[in-house]
């Protein structure tokens, strides 16, 4: 399991680009899942999601 102290400072199209797929995507499994292969955003005050920067392994 992943630390609570990893920081959370990408954009969902940022997170998209570092994984090689389009953000709509990551939006997509997001609501169908919950998460984008285990990776789970934070949702900040705005209403945005904050995205770690790490790569996932599918």
């Amino acid at each position: 399991m992943e630390s609570k102290t990893q920081k959370y400072d990408q954009s969902g199209e940022q997170f998209a680009a570092l994984n090689q797929v389009k953000a709509q995507t990551v939006r997509a499994r997001l609501c169908r899942t919950g998460s984008y292969f285990g990776v789970v955003p934070l949702k900040l005050a705005n209403g945005r999601l904050a995205w770690p920067a790490i790569q996932v392994a599918k």
